[in-house]
């Protein structure tokens, strides 16, 4: 099995052409998305609950306008080849300080499930989490001998948190009609388990990556192995926008435009890419 896992072992050219298709993509689609009023919903949710902007939401269009414009610019300087190495440096640098400013809304907005008494039961801060990823990617960019820890330790929070949430209800609730509407789970998962069983089956493939990717640390091997569940299971969660409808924001027409379910999905293509430098480096 790890002899096969070596042989698919993305080369150092093709993860480089991922790594800056996955950033463009992402950060040009969430730019559109707000300048075109889509993220609204988002935005206002964020900045309403937070500890002390709250009393920007007045200004919820023009925050909308400034970073998505900040957003697509970014990523199209990444996007093009042309563009000066220093010019780049400053959208990555951009990019890095996004990704704290919203790994920071888990301290000021409320992003813990009530029903099951808050902390550690993570809600609204499932998709804040994957930000950790991404700005370990983004350190990458700028050769920061840090960022390998700061990809996995992303990977691993991302797994582990969210999988341990499959056991519990709230998150079976959530993750039944993407299961059931999905051509890879609703011919087997659901057929053969409950709701809350196909959740607990999902969440112990995710807590055995995480073991698996600890590996880092004392078996390359298994690190490996762990690298390769993680590109499946983010393979597959990237796949639920093609047959999960509420992925698109139906009061705006649908595809192109983004739901928060779509944004919260679309982040796994950075988890992916972050997936492919590790399994480069191992």
């Amino acid at each position: 099995m790890i002899s096969v896992i070596d042989r698919l072992r993305p080369n150092r050219s093709f993860t480089d052409f991922f790594v800056t298709l996955s950033l463009a993509l992402l950060l040009i689609w969430f730019g559109l998305m707000n300048i075109s009023g889509a993220s609204s919903g988002i935005v206002e949710r964020w900045i309403k609950g937070h500890l002390f902007l709250s009393g920007l939401l007045p200004y919820k269009t023009y925050i909308m306008w400034g970073i998505g414009g900040l957003q697509a610019l970014s990523g199209l300087l990444i996007a093009l080849h042309s563009v000066p190495d220093h010019i780049k440096r400053l959208a990555y640098m951009f990019v890095a300080l996004y990704s704290i400013g919203a790994l920071s809304l888990m301290l000021t907005n409320p992003v813990w499930i009530d029903s099951l008494g808050g902390f550690p039961a993570i809600g609204a801060g499932q998709g804040i989490i994957k930000y950790l990823t991404l700005l370990g990617l983004v350190m990458w960019r700028l050769g920061n001998r840090h960022s390998e820890t700061i990809m996995l330790l992303g990977l691993i929070v991302v797994l582990g948190w969210i999988g341990g949430m499959k056991f519990t209800g709230p998150e079976a609730d959530g993750v039944d009609p993407l299961l059931k509407t999905s051509p890879v789970f609703n011919w087997w998962l659901t057929a053969y388990f409950a709701k809350q069983g196909a959740s607990n089956v999902i969440g112990v493939i995710e807590l055995i990556t995480v073991v698996l990717l600890t590996g880092y640390w004392w078996n390359r091997r298994l690190f490996t192995l762990g690298l390769f569940l993680c590109a499946v299971t983010f393979i597959t969660t990237l796949s639920f926008m093609v047959s999960f409808a509420p992925t698109w924001h139906g009061g705006m027409g649908g595809f192109p435009y983004l739901s928060s379910s779509g944004h919260f999905l679309l982040k796994d293509l950075a988890l992916l890419a972050a997936t492919f430098v590790l399994t480069s480096r191992a």
